[in-house]
């Protein structure tokens, strides 16, 4: 004799556990898809959106500044078309705190040996005989740790390809 009955009491319940976990699992597994593909659809800009340039890219600190510089290598075409040439290197946004301070940069190959860049009448270069360095004093731009100090060359160091100036290398003299 059954004085209560529920409606499905003689049916076991766990059908109904299994279908509420089956719905938790399509659910997570609905989120992570939904979650990556919207993460992955972002955009990955290089270089601000400029021309990459031979061997650049690479971003230094310095003692004084620890927020870290940008380094421009820029190439030089000889008058006849057929060669390149280390035309000069830009380091940007250097911080106030470098303001005063002289910062010599090295240039180095793709196998760590020191390349001869520039020669005595060269900007920063009157201090070696060799033009294995240049080095200047970092001024105010006016612009809050946007300093620039920059450097042109007289046609030296041939590029002969991406391992010729490999690694620019930038020490805080004083």
């Amino acid at each position: 004799m059954e004085i209560l009955k529920f409606d499905g009491s003689d049916q076991p319940s766990s059908s109904r556990k299994r279908s509420g976990r089956g719905a938790i699992l399509v659910t997570f597994i609905a989120l992570v898809f939904g979650a990556s593909t919207a993460l992955a659809s972002g955009t990955l800009s290089i270089n601000s959106g400029q021309g990459i340039e031979l061997a650049q890219g690479v971003s230094q600190t310095v003692q004084c500044d620890s927020d870290g510089v940008n380094i421009s290598i820029n190439s030089s075409l000889a008058g006849d078309a057929s060669t390149f040439y280390l035309g000069g290197i830009s380091v940007s946004n250097i911080h106030d705190n470098c303001i005063g301070k002289n910062l010599r940069l090295k240039v180095y190959n793709s196998i760590g040996v020191a390349q001869t860049f520039c020669v005595g009448g060269d900007t920063g270069c009157t201090t070696d005989v060799s033009g294995t360095y240049v080095q200047g004093t970092v001024t105010s731009s006016g612009s809050p740790n946007a300093n620039v100090l920059s450097f042109n060359f007289s046609n030296t160091l041939v590029i002969t390809d991406a391992n010729t100036v490999k690694n620019v290398t930038i020490e805080t003299i004083n």
